[in-house]
C-alpha cells in the first residue's frame, strides 16, 4: 500500500482539479483530494436603506473542499467518482452555507467516459474558453452552461477532438412543466495553439414552449498571449417569452512568470418576444491582475466598468489558497 502525505506534495489548483494531492493508491484504486481557501471583497456602492444595489458589495468568501476517486475494473475499464463541497462565507459565522457543487460516479472505458449525477453539463467545453475571469465575481453570462443535478453525461476524445453529451433527466413531478434538458458539444484542439468549440442544448420547461440555446467560441495561445471569444444566441431559454444573444472576450498576457494581467468585455441583450423589445442585461468591462507568490498561492485584483444603465462599477479583490 502506498500513502503520501499531504504535506509532502502541494501541487497547483488553479482553473481545475489537476495536480490534486494523491492520498492513497493500492491495487488499482486511488483517491486524490483537493481543497481552495478564497478571501475576497467587493468594493461597490453603498444603498440607501430600500434601495435596490447596483453594484457587488461586501464579503466574498468560501472553503472548497473535493475527492476524485478511481478503481480499476480492468485493463480497458475503470470506475470513478467525484464530490465536491463548498462552504459559502458571505453571511456571518454564525449562518454558514454549504452546498454541494459535484456529486458524480461513472465508468471509463476504450469508448469514452459514462457518468451520472451532479456535474457540469456538455456545453461547459465551449463556455469554459472565456469564462475566465480571475475572481468568481465576474462573467458566464453565456446561459445555463453550468452543473445541474441528475444529469447522464457521454465524453471521449479522438486526437485534438473532444465530444460531450448530456441529458439531465426530469425531476419536476408535474404533467405539464419539466426541467428536462439535453445538450451536444465538440471542441477541437490544433496543433499550433487554435481551439474552436460549439455546442447546442434544447429544453421543454413547458407543454407550451420550446427552449434552445447554441453557443461558438475559439481560443488562441502564442506565447504569454491567450486570446479568447464566445457568442451564445438563446431562444427563451433565460425564460419564456424572452429571447437574448450575449458574447465575452477575454485577453490574456502573461506579463512574468509570477505576474500576469486580463481584459474581458460581456455582453448579454434580452428582446421580448412579443414586444420585440430588446434591453441590455450585462455590459461588463473588467480589468484585472494576478500575482502567483507559488503554484499554491495567488492575489488578484479585478475593477469593473458596469456598461448597464443604472448600474455603478464595482472593485473586487481576493486572495486564493489552493492544493
Amino acid at each position: 500500500m502506498k500513502k503520501s502525505l499531504l504535506a509532502l506534495v502541494l501541487p497547483s489548483l488553479f482553473a481545475s482539479t489537476v495536480g490534486a494531492v494523491e492520498v492513497y493508491k493500492d491495487d488499482g484504486q486511488s483517491v486524490d483530494l483537493y481543497g481552495r481557501a478564497y478571501a475576497g471583497h467587493d468594493f461597490g456602492s453603498e444603498t440607501s436603506a430600500g434601495e435596490v444595489p447596483t453594484s457587488e458589495y461586501g464579503n466574498d468568501a468560501y472553503i472548497r473542499l473535493g475527492a476524485k476517486l478511481k478503481s480499476d475494473i480492468s485493463d480497458s475499464l475503470s470506475a470513478f467518482a467525484r464530490y465536491e463541497l463548498q462552504f459559502d462565507l458571505r453571511d456571518s459565522e454564525s449562518d454558514p452555507k454549504s452546498k454541494t457543487r459535484l456529486a458524480y460516479v461513472g465508468l471509463d472505458s476504450d469508448v469514452g467516459a459514462f457518468s451520472f449525477g451532479r456535474q457540469y453539463n456538455a456545453l461547459t467545453i465551449a463556455s469554459d474558453l472565456t469564462d475566465v475571469a480571475y475572481t468568481n465575481a465576474y462573467g458566464g453570462n453565456l446561459g445555463n452552461t453550468s452543473r445541474d443535478n441528475s444529469t447522464l453525461k457521454y465524453s471521449n476524445k479522438f486526437s485534438g477532438l473532444q465530444l460531450d453529451a448530456s441529458y439531465r433527466l426530469d425531476d419536476n413531478q408535474s404533467d405539464v412543466e419539466s426541467d428536462a434538458e439535453y445538450s451536444l458539444a465538440a471542441a477541437y484542439k490544433l496543433d499550433f495553439g487554435l481551439t474552436l468549440a460549439a455546442g447546442f442544448s434544447a429544453k421543454s420547461p413547458t407543454d407550451d414552449y420550446d427552449a434552445s440555446l447554441f453557443l461558438v467560441g475559439a481560443s488562441y495561445k502564442a506565447g504569454p498571449v491567450n486570446i479568447a471569444a464566445t457568442f451564445a444566441q438563446g431562444s427563451e431559454f433565460e425564460g419564456k417569452g424572452e429571447d437574448h444573444s450575449a458574447y465575452e472576450l477575454a485577453v490574456e498576457y502573461k506579463i512574468t512568470k509570477q505576474l500576469r494581467a486580463q481584459v474581458l468585455y460581456n455582453f448579454q441583450e434580452l428582446e421580448d418576444t412579443v414586444s420585440s423589445t430588446k434591453t441590455d442585461s450585462v455590459d461588463d468591462l473588467v480589468f484585472g491582475v494576478r500575482y502567483d507568490f507559488n503554484k499554491s498561492l495567488r492575489t488578484i485584483a479585478e475593477y469593473r466598468i458596469n456598461g448597464v444603465e443604472g448600474a455603478d462599477n464595482d472593485f473586487h479583490l481576493a486572495a486564493r489558497y489552493s492544493f
